[in-house]
């Protein structure tokens, strides 16, 4: 048995007892019945008893309500995260570009890295899409719900997804940086042999 599971049976149960114990002081109260108004006392404890279960139902909302927000506000921070991480790897992006331009002018064949940054833009695309993906599914969680669970664990696999892309992404900067620094080096090695 997981921690949860016990929690969840632990909380189970206190909720019975404290039911349990609301009641019995209903029956204790009421224990020499007047002649003439039996109806009238059930009539009262059915009432308590509709009461506590209203009181219980609202705070089991309240309690999902804010389950629900503490999940969307850590599924918050991390988009914010993959945001910043996509805005960091956007200006790398410029730079390389800026760097082929120069080397360019210089004569470098820089044709294969322009097509690897070419397919490093489409995955930047691709990450952008998918982190408004998540963003959405996250929003989507929806406390009301029955199925608060199916859509956490939805938003999860829309945030893994987002960081795969970020990650590729990433990737394919990395390798538009070495084919750059190939070609210069290849630039620089028959500059040197004439």
């Amino acid at each position: 048995m997981n921690k949860r599971d016990w929690v969840r049976s632990f909380i189970l149960v206190l909720t019975f007892a404290l039911s349990l114990f609301l009641v019995l002081p209903i029956f204790a109260q009421n224990a020499s019945p007047t002649p003439g108004k039996p109806f009238q006392q059930l009539r009262d404890i059915r009432q308590k008893q509709e009461e506590l279960r209203e009181k219980i139902a609202t705070r089991q909302a309240e309690n999902r309500q804010r389950v629900v927000d503490k999940i969307k506000k850590v599924f918050g921070r991390i988009l914010q995260r993959f945001n910043a991480a996509l805005s960091r790897l956007d200006k790398i992006s410029q730079k390389i570009e800026r760097r082929i331009e120069k080397l360019k002018e210089k004569g470098v064949d820089t044709s294969l890295a322009e097509s690897k940054l070419a397919n490093s833009k489409n995955l930047r695309d691709l990450a952008k899409s998918t982190i408004d993906d998540a963003q959405a599914k996250i929003n989507a969680i929806d406390p009301a719900s029955s199925t608060v669970r199916d859509s956490v664990q939805t938003a999860k696999e829309a945030t893994r997804a987002a960081k795969k892309a970020l990650f590729d992404y990433h990737k394919s900067l990395v390798e538009v940086l070495k084919e750059l620094k190939a070609a210069a080096r290849l630039r620089e090695g028959t500059e040197g042999a004439k």
